[in-house]
């Protein structure tokens, strides 16, 4: 047992993503075709509502390190409960461990899919948790990035480089293992090469193969 996991039931798909890799459209087509919960901005609002805090404060610091943001982190003066201590410094490690505990209740609740958050390092020990690492032709990425948020070439080429390296900084820190390397994970896949919903029926061949699911 890890963090009041039942071992023998339920699987959670954490998914690993480059920026504009199709991560949200395969998690969420995913979750569709298995019939289980799907977790992505929905686990911050679940953070939020777990310790009180309004979801913006999380929003803000999403998938943020220590590492990568500094001293620019807004440390917030606030008064906790559960376990916390009556008085704290609301620092980017205890925004972490607050969604940590999250990604653990939410897993032990029902079977789901789990975008980004570190989740598979938060669910190491538990066995029934399939880690997959999901990336794209920087061509496709930029495409998907434009059409997503209006932006030029260049200014999707920017923000495509600037949210891989805080995702590679925030997963670097709180992991013990390397941001987007293969064997990190238990599958890569290249999102370009096959497809979003090859790429899904890709992972549910996996997981009939490991007798996860029938």
């Amino acid at each position: 047992m890890m963090g009041g996991l039942d071992m023998d039931k339920n699987i959670v798909i954490s998914i690993g993503r480059q920026f504009g890799a199709g991560g949200r459209r395969v998690g969420q087509a995913l979750a569709k075709e298995l019939g289980i919960a799907y977790y992505d901005k929905e686990l911050i609002m679940e953070a939020a509502k777990e310790f009180g805090f309004a979801p913006v404060f999380f929003e803000e610091n999403d998938e943020k390190s220590a590492s990568f943001s500094g001293n620019v982190l807004q440390w917030m003066e606030s008064f906790v409960t559960n376990g916390l201590g009556s008085k704290n410094y609301l620092s980017q490690d205890t925004l972490f461990e607050m969604q940590s505990e999250v990604v653990r209740k939410v897993a032990e609740k029902h079977s789901c899919v789990i975008v980004g958050r570190c989740s598979d390092y938060v669910l190491r020990d538990y066995p029934n948790c399939v880690s997959v690492f999901l990336h794209s032709s920087d061509e496709d990425r930029i495409q998907r990035i434009q059409e997503r948020s209006g932006l030029t070439v260049e200014e999707a080429i920017a923000k495509m480089r600037m949210e891989d390296k805080k995702r590679a900084a925030y997963y670097n820190f709180y992991s013990s293992k390397t941001w987007g390397e293969s064997a990190t994970y238990t599958l890569s896949v290249d999102v370009s090469s096959i497809g979003v919903e090859q790429t899904v029926q890709l992972i549910i061949f996996y997981l009939r193969q490991r007798g996860l699911i029938d």
